[in-house]
């Protein structure tokens, strides 16, 4: 069994060391692929100003870090119209279909960076934080139509050393032939090994548990997340309304 993919650790503090980003950017162009159409894009941020806009977007206090290297993982069926004859019909570029593929790729080519990065002593951490705003990533990034910023990564060399989180256990996420039925005691000595992980971990100990983690999404902030749809639709993707 992979211990370091079960010791997976999100890092939101690093040195101020270079690593080998175009390491990394191989990675992500080595992905499995969709269709293989490759539909993704992979932007480096090495801007310090743009980068201190981004963090504006996302809240997230590891884009202030010296160290770690910024990637944005964008959705991206521009290049495939591109390809095409003018005046074709792309609707097959456009519709749920493209897109969805295009988010398997963008996530399946950052999973595999970030997989790669720990395999080498690296860390990192997701930052679905980017979608508070996706219309002001769209400028700042300048990206054309028929493209979307999905999610972000920071890589870098660790400066802390956290603890794993417990995850949900087997009987709440894992079926056989179907899903599995909702365990409610497997749910409480979930919330019991959450709380102590927050109660005794080594930094920022609290009181908490998952289910009020998972009800106070019920009002957390959206920011620009409702809009979504409307700025899918502006990127030219023809996603039906339901």
């Amino acid at each position: 069994m992979d211990r370091i993919a079960l010791n997976h650790r999100s890092i939101r503090r690093f040195k101020p060391e270079p690593i080998a980003y175009q390491a990394l950017e191989d990675v992500a162009r080595a992905t499995a692929s969709s269709e293989f159409l490759q539909s993704f894009t992979l932007i480096r941020v090495t801007d310090v100003a743009l980068r201190e806009q981004i963090a504006a977007v996302s809240g997230s206090a590891v884009l202030h870090e010296r160290g770690g290297e910024l990637f944005i993982f964008v959705v991206d069926c521009a290049r495939d119209i591109a390809l095409v004859p003018a005046g074709s019909d792309v609707h097959h570029f456009t519709n749920w279909n493209a897109f969805l593929a295009g988010c398997f790729d963008a996530t399946l080519a950052a999973q595999n960076v970030l997989a790669a990065a720990e395999r080498s002593g690296l860390g990192g951490v997701f930052l679905g934080s980017i979608l508070n705003d996706p219309r002001r990533m769209i400028d700042l990034l300048h990206l054309p139509r028929y493209t979307f910023p999905l999610l972000g990564l920071m890589v870098g060399v660790p400066a802390e050393d956290p603890e794993p989180k417990p995850r949900l256990p087997r009987q709440l996420t894992v079926g056989e032939n179907g899903y599995p039925a909702f365990d409610a005691a497997a749910a409480a000595d979930y919330d019991a090994t959450v709380a102590n992980y927050y109660a005794n971990r080594s930094a920022g100990a609290r009181q908490e548990s998952f289910t009020g983690l998972v009800r106070r999404h019920l009002t957390a902030a959206l920011q620009h997340r409702d809009e979504i749809g409307a700025i899918l639709a502006a990127q030219g993707f023809t996603l039906p309304q339901a």
